[in-house]
């Protein structure tokens, strides 16, 4: 089964839905709960822009490179990823992304053990003034619950 219906998680091969003590159909109780919001249409949008494609090869095209930490393609870890996927790294257009979150208690009851955990997405292509804006941090995925996801977020 594939879909809302599905029974059993395709990865972990666990039931997705909280066991019932009451033998009756009822309404079925997820496990987990998350709030997706496609990427791929956001990233396409900034393609389509010509002002903000030019922008997304900023840091292939018009970087200054003279050894001063500005951006993250001034980084190790940036040069580091591009010697271990040279693939990835000839074209220049390829998006490369951060990743943010933190919980907080929607609420402000700090008795209440409820929490929501956004994932925010950082494009890393933009220059300086730019990657760093709300316009082009984009909220991906929302995470409810009582419990936080701890080390268990895998993305």
């Amino acid at each position: 089964m594939t879909g809302h219906g599905q029974k059993m998680d395709a990865v972990c091969k666990a039931s997705r839905w909280k066991s019932s003590s009451s033998s009756s159909k009822k309404k079925r109780i997820p496990k987990k709960v998350l709030r997706f919001f496609p990427l791929i249409p956001r990233l396409k949008r900034m393609y389509m822009s010509s002002h903000t494609s030019e922008k997304m090869r900023w840091h292939g095209v018009t970087r200054k490179n003279d050894d001063t930490l500005r951006h993250p393609a001034d980084g190790e870890a940036w040069k580091s990823f591009d010697r271990s996927f040279p693939d990835f790294a000839v074209d220049i257009r390829n998006v490369r992304l951060g990743l943010a979150t933190d919980g907080f208690n929607p609420t402000g009851n700090m008795n209440l053990s409820y929490s929501i955990w956004p994932v925010i997405v950082v494009v890393y292509n933009l220059p300086p003034w730019m990657c760093m804006k709300k316009e082009f941090s984009m909220l991906t995925l929302l995470i409810p619950g009582r419990y936080s996801p701890g080390k268990c977020l895998d993305v």
